[in-house]
This record gives structure tokens, C-alpha cells and sequence, in this order.
């Protein structure tokens, strides 16, 4: 999460993608093993892609007040890990709200552009 909290598109985002990626796999390797560190690649793959989609859109609308937005991302993304190193099985429910909104996000956008795929 705290990867994504740049904004970034393109080759930037890849880039955070892959350094979230790995951090979570050298992380969830030392905490839980080899199943953990899996567990966690994958978790920050998809926390990053979803929380950097999300910054990036809410800083294109706000305009330059985006740094705001990374901050509350970031302030959001440590008390995970309060959450996470206090009551790990809550994770879960974490987990399945980054999916939600990521999931939400992509209708979103797809209903709002229905109208275009039509014309073409």
C-alpha cells in the first residue's frame, strides 16, 4: 500500500509494483515462511496496483492536492500493519476490502465509458 501511495502510471507504477512485490515476499518469507512470503507477494502486488489506481485518480481530480491523499493513504496503510502484526487473522478482512474496491473501481470505470464501445 504504501508503494501506491505515489500515484504513478505507466513504467513508474511497474516499478513500485515490483519493489512492493518484493518487499512483501522478503517479508512474509521471514515472518511466515515460504507459504507467508507468497501470501504476501501476491497481497502487495495487489494492494499497490489498487491503492496507486486510486491515489492517481483522486490527485487527477484534486489537482495539486494530491500529496494530501498519499499521506492519508500512508497513514491508512501503517495502521494495517498495526492491524496486521496485532491481530493477523484480520487481514483477511483487509484483504477482501482492497479486493472490493479494486473490483468496484474497474465496473465503475467500465459502465463509464459503455457509451464510447457502443459508437465504435
Amino acid at each position: 500500500m504504501l508503494a501506491g501511495t505515489t500515484g504513478t502510471h505507466g513504467s513508474a507504477r511497474g516499478r513500485m509494483t515490483i519493489l512492493a512485490a518484493v518487499i512483501g515476499l522478503i517479508a512474509g518469507f521471514l515472518l511466515d515462511g515460504p507459504l507467508g512470503g507468497v501470501l504476501a507477494l501476491l497481497g502487495a502486488v495487489a494492494a499497490c496496483l489498487v491503492i496507486s489506481d486510486l491515489v492517481f485518480g483522486a490527485s487527477r481530480r484534486e489537482g495539486s492536492g494530491g500529496g494530501a491523499i498519499g499521506f492519508l493513504v500512508a497513514l491508512a496503510a501503517l495502521v494495517v500493519v498495526a492491524i496486521a502484526l496485532l491481530v493477523p487473522i484480520a487481514v483477511i478482512v483487509i484483504v477482501l476490502a482492497l479486493a472490493w474496491l479494486g473490483i468496484s473501481r474497474h465496473r465503475r470505470a467500465q459502465r463509464k465509458h459503455a457509451g464510447l464501445r457502443v459508437l465504435r
